[in-house]
């Protein structure tokens, strides 16, 4: 808590002599308003602060820096570094360097996939973006195609939210509601056995030096974009293989844990299409493990990790009007790769399957701003709702109040399910600068 609000401190100060490079915010958040909801460790309340620093200049190399943090009830501390970049242009091309956001895949980014670049992950509510680490080479030609390449010799994988490991206790746990920790007891024949937990954590240089590559192919033209493109990267979540060992009558489960980070190939493409404010868009993207582990059902029923990889491929669209007083879009999505519930139980439940989305924004005055959001999985009744209302009573302030909730099947079968309780009724402030 104290290392943020010094980070907030040193980079509001930052603005006096640079001010119009430098946007952000400092804001505290808490979530208990109505009784009763959002009663859970994490989840109370918590202070976040926003960073971006962007000097675009003609004939300059143009330079971004755009950093988040939040802190929340538990002392739990989540940190991104969204971009980080340098780019040069010449002519009709460009190099860019550093850690950035790949615009390659809209249906991933629309749905939080986390496919193609990493997800900020602070909530599930709206996951956000941040970007790979390479080298990305664009050249755009005078007829329209496009020519763009990224390699990187580095891996950074998806950090937020973490678990705590302790080795003592062999406790696997966490401070954050939007993480799902393993199992920490295994019911047999009518009694709770605990279950220690040993992590073989891998070589860092084992996870960092993983060379990743992609193309990406396309032509556009004042409306119209159309693209293609392939990926070769690991996957920017954690995965694991557990062995576990129990002898009957004992009061001990051993689980031996080895996080890794598998290869994945991801093919896609993109049509898009803009006029003014109108926006258009269709999108496909197919994942495809290099790998698939093999997992076993009783170690799933123990420790509640899922291991198994299964091909995704997911097409999606949409329609958005947006300008500065008012937005709103609709989008839609379908896993077209086959997925049963019942039958693929050591495979993680996909995030959305068949589900529509819906949000508007409307600026009503100076002072009021209004916005909600809504996402609704029509094959597994998954819901998630944002609502919200902002007052601005000074220029660089703003009140925030609202409510998130999580909607999920009564079966407790899906994605969602283990955040179900993560529901808001919030009030904050926000200072920006």
């Amino acid at each position: 808590m104290q290392r943020t609000l010094l980070i907030a401190l040193m980079l509001t100060s930052t603005t006096l002599w640079a001010k119009q490079d430098f946007t952000g915010s400092v804001g505290a958040i808490s979530n208990q308003v109505a009784d009763g909801v959002g009663d859970v460790n994490g989840n109370r309340y918590n202070m976040d602060l926003s960073f971006d620093y962007h000097r675009q200049r003609p004939n300059e190399v143009e330079r971004r820096f755009t950093f988040n943090a939040l802190v929340n009830d538990q002392s739990s501390a989540m940190y991104s570094v969204n971009e980080a970049y340098v780019t040069n242009r010449w002519g009709r091309s460009e190099l860019q360097v550093g850690r950035f956001q790949l615009d390659w895949s809209d249906v991933d980014s629309h749905w939080g996939f986390g496919k193609v670049n990493n997800r900020q992950n602070f909530t599930g509510f709206d996951p956000g973006q941040e970007g790979l680490v390479g080298v990305v080479f664009k050249r755009n030609y005078a007829n329209g195609f496009r020519f763009h390449s990224f390699v990187t010799p580095l891996f950074v994988p998806e950090l937020n939210p973490s678990l705590e490991v302790n080795k003592a206790d062999g406790t696997i746990t966490s401070k954050n509601p939007w993480s799902k920790p393993p199992a920490a007891t295994a019911r047999i024949e009518d009694r709770d056995i605990p279950i220690f937990y040993r992590v073989d954590y891998p070589e860092i240089t084992d996870v960092v030096f993983k060379p990743a590559g992609g193309l990406n192919l396309g032509w556009a033209n004042k409306h119209w974009d159309a693209g293609v493109y392939y990926l070769r990267k690991p996957e920017n979540q954690l995965s694991t293989t557990v062995d576990i060992s129990y002898n009957p009558g004992d009061d001990l489960i051993n689980a031996r844990v080895k996080p890794q980070f598998y290869y994945h190939d991801i093919y896609g493409s993109n049509l898009r299409w803009k006029n003014k404010d109108y926006t258009v868009y269709v999108s496909a993207i197919a994942v495809r493990p290099n790998d698939y582990p093999v997992g076993n059902e009783l170690t799933t029923q123990y420790t509640q990790i899922e291991v198994e990889k299964r091909r995704e491929d997911y097409v999606g669209g949409g329609i958005a009007k947006e300008n500065d007083r008012m937005g709103m879009g609709f989008d839609y999505v379908a896993r077209l790769s086959p997925f049963n519930k019942e039958e693929d139980i050591l495979a993680e439940d996909p995030r959305w399957n068949q589900a529509i989305h819906g949000w508007f924004r409307y600026r009503v005055s100076r002072f009021f701003q209004v916005s909600a959001d809504g996402k609704v999985d029509m094959l597994t009744r998954d819901r998630l709702t944002m609502v919200r209302v902002s007052y601005f009573p000074v220029r660089n302030m703003v009140l925030n109040a609202g409510v998130n909730m999580i909607g999920t099947p009564s079966d407790g079968k899906s994605y969602w399910s283990p955040y179900t309780n993560n529901d808001a009724v919030y009030a904050g402030l926000r200072y920006l600068f």
